[in-house]
């Protein structure tokens, strides 16, 4: 299927920016309001459903070569978190002290690069050297799987899919692993891929089509009850079991409604490019929030609230057109070297990243 749904692109922007505004506010509230937390991790929760959707739909009803596979989503993902790994591993060795939670470490380095999990005693979680790049070691993990199953039809793929993770996660809820690589991987997270994969399926197949008018009203309203849920449940904490299953039916509602009523949306070429540009938005926002926060806070008080949410606006604004002159300026000319060495002739360098490589 060689469609491009823009609505998909739209939904990108959409969980890159959720992801922006989160740090946004955290930067200066992370003390009043943990939640703010919660809508970075929908955001993440949004990626992983893209991701799951978008390989199924890529790939097709039937086999696919799982080498090109694999080499077109290294070529599409690891070459930008590479640079933005190196990038933070530079500054953390020679201005340290512009960090919080990062502190250079070669062995780290080398754990990021090579995406293998490893408990981080600066941030006090599993996270790379660049601590964004954790939902990218789920994706790799996923794109592993998924072409792992490359010699099955859609149908069983997505079947296989999901018992396995499911089956991790059971196994996670059972044992409760300590070591870093098995409770990163037996966490519940990776299911929101398969419910993206569902959802493709369901597309690939007409079905998603079909729904009816009711259908879709009553996936409206069962959609924002659990996004309430989700934002609401036991937000103490930013991850929370039961709350990921509010988020993830909402994300996954999202997908399926605006995936349905596409042939009915208006074509929005600002919303699309910001989903051209969302994996740069995700990678390079954290230093622009941090940037004029930092510059804005010198002057104006981190007490006052109205200051604090105009700044968190003006970061959402700076930090999206960041990630665009990212995109623009590094990402696509990235692209079209590395394809021109690596990608077979027919290998467009236009294909989207997914989650949040999207």
């Amino acid at each position: 299927m060689r469609h491009q749904f823009f609505s998909i692109q739209y939904l990108r922007g959409f969980a890159a920016v959720l992801v922006l505004a989160s740090h946004a506010l955290l930067y200066p509230l992370v003390e009043h309001n943990l939640g703010f937390g919660r809508l970075g991790w929908l955001g993440v929760i949004l990626f992983f459903v893209i991701s799951g959707f978008i390989m199924v739909v890529v790939t097709g009803e039937g086999q696919f070569s799982a080498a090109g596979f694999l080499r077109r989503r290294f070529i599409r993902v690891v070459p930008m978190y590479w640079i933005a790994t190196l990038l933070a591993a530079a500054l953390a060795l020679l201005v340290p002290q512009i960090f919080k939670t990062t502190v250079y470490d070669s062995t780290q380095l080398l754990l990021s690069l090579l995406f293998i999990p490893f408990h981080n005693p600066v941030s006090g979680g599993i996270h790379p050297l660049y601590k964004l790049g954790w939902t990218l070691n789920y994706e790799v993990f996923f794109y592993i799987c998924f072409a792992l199953l490359a010699f099955l039809d859609a149908r069983a793929r997505v079947v296989w899919l999901s018992i396995a993770f499911g089956a991790l996660a059971v196994l996670g809820l059972i044992l409760q692993p300590e070591a870093a690589i098995p409770q990163f991987y037996t966490n519940y997270m990776p299911l929101a891929f398969c419910a993206g994969a569902w959802l493709g399926l369901a597309t690939l197949r007409g079905q998603v089509g079909r729904l009816s008018k009711g259908a879709i009203y009553a996936l409206m309203l069962l959609g924002m009850g659990a996004m309430v849920q989700g934002l609401a449940w036991g937000v103490e904490v930013v991850e929370d079991g039961i709350a990921f299953v509010g988020l993830l039916f909402f994300a996954s509602a999202l997908v399926l409604l605006l995936v349905r009523l596409e042939p009915r949306l208006p074509r929005i070429a600002l919303l699309e490019r910001i989903g051209d540009a969302s994996y740069s938005i995700y990678l390079v926002h954290i230093y622009e929030v941090a940037i004029l926060s930092g510059l804005a806070f010198k002057w104006l008080d981190p007490s006052d609230l109205f200051a604090d949410y105009l700044v968190a606006a003006v970061s959402v604004a700076g930090g999206t057109t960041a990630g665009w002159m990212l995109y623009v300026w590094v990402e696509l000319p990235l692209l079209r070297f590395v394809n021109s060495r690596f990608a077979k002739p027919r290998q467009s360098t236009a294909e989207p990243a997914s989650s949040a490589t999207a």
